[in-house]
């Protein structure tokens, strides 16, 4: 095509500066409206919430390929802006997305595509994660609220004392159950509480070494995280079975106060299973939390996922793995604690992986699933 058949804009593209070497992109009439380079006019400044310094990330919807040749018209070359440069890519099939984002240091690419919500296969045996069969909503029937009784109160209150009784006689990594009761018949029914104190790590080679030695599932840092957010903490959840008959049959223990005892011991470390642990990253007072937890169940559903009629559920095919995406930022009179929930399993290995922003984040959808592509093998 000759120079006299291109528009102004075209002309202005093609004679600029080619100093950055980038490789040739075919663009369409769509794409460039699509950026404001269209039939709606120039625009001096295409991209007007970038500052000098951040990088492009930039993010279209693609036509199939096979209409793209059929529709290719022109050749262009962009120029480049500082050091970052974002390059669209006219080659994925209807409905994908691709992000290409190149900074110092730093080449980053995902590509993704959105699908309609369906169960999420969870397990190699057939376990699914599923959305609850009804959303959550507010019932206009008002529950009367049950007054607690004196004797109630005071039990609750001695629960809460027995924990801290058992707790100040355990050394870290170390964990509890036990029973309260009242001594004097006619009281209170026995209950029964766990000591299992969630294990914190300030930075995360600390939390790779526990995790190796308790053999809890390791998550690896996020590929990319956004500008800002840097690593806050990890987590590792021990949990274990309660036995419940052999717990009752125990006596003596601490007295309490007010006629109650407390029977505790302490619990071995191999009845003790460290199955789920989380990374979180802050920037100010939002935060993305990262976990993953190893799948007991394997069959049937493994997860149920709460939503109201607020909630843009679908699914996302990002690097090969298929997650379910939730989008709650219309929180409505129902607040579930998250803007986006993002969850994909690894059926091999049994597990299942969680990952949500603060309600207050200004994260978008694009980069949420950035997040969770990198941590996918």
């Amino acid at each position: 095509m000759g120079q006299d058949k291109l528009t102004p804009e075209e002309l202005f593209l093609k004679e600029g500066d080619h100093s950055a070497k980038l490789p040739l992109v075919d663009v369409h009439d769509s794409v460039m409206e699509a950026i404001g380079l269209g039939y709606c006019g120039f625009a001096a400044d295409p991209v007007p919430h970038l500052k000098e310094g951040n990088t492009l990330d930039i993010m279209h919807k693609m036509e199939p390929e096979a209409r793209a040749e059929r529709r290719r018209k022109r050749t262009l070359r962009r120029r480049a802006g500082g050091w970052a440069a974002a390059l669209i890519l006219v080659v994925l099939v209807g409905g994908g997305y691709s992000l290409l984002v190149e900074g110092p240091g730093q080449t980053a690419k995902i590509q993704y595509e959105v699908l309609p919500y369906e169960p999420l296969l969870a397990t190699e045996e057939g376990g699914k994660v599923v959305r609850s069969n009804k959303p959550l909503f507010l019932s206009a029937e008002k529950i009367p609220q049950r007054q607690e009784s004196k004797e109630e109160k005071l039990f609750r209150e001695k629960y809460s004392e027995a924990y801290k009784a058992v707790e100040k006689l355990l050394l870290p990594e170390e964990f509890a159950s036990y029973v309260l009761r009242k001594e004097k018949a006619g009281g209170e029914p026995p209950q029964i509480g766990i000591v299992n104190r969630m294990m914190l790590f300030n930075d995360y080679s600390s939390y790779v070494a526990k995790a190796k030695k308790y053999t809890a599932p390791n998550l690896k840092q996020p590929e990319y995280m956004p500008e800002g957010y840097v690593f806050d903490q990890a987590w590792i959840q021990p949990d274990f079975e309660i036995k419940e008959k052999e717990l009752l049959a125990l006596t003596g223990g601490i007295k309490l106060e007010g006629g109650y005892r407390v029977s505790w011991r302490k619990e071995p470390l191999d009845s003790i299973n460290f199955d789920n642990s989380g990374l979180s990253y802050k920037k100010g007072q939002t935060m993305v939390s990262i976990s993953v937890k190893r799948l007991k169940e394997k069959t049937g559903i493994v997860e149920s996922l709460l939503w109201t009629k607020n909630t843009i559920m679908e699914n996302i095919l990002a690097n090969g793995t298929q997650l379910i995406y939730m989008d709650h930022s219309k929180n409505g009179e129902i607040k579930l604690g998250y803007k986006y929930r993002l969850v994909w399993a690894d059926p091999e290995n049994n597990m299942l992986y969680n990952l949500t922003t603060t309600p207050e984040s200004s994260l978008t959808k694009e980069e949420v699933i950035h997040i969770a592509a990198g941590m996918m093998n």
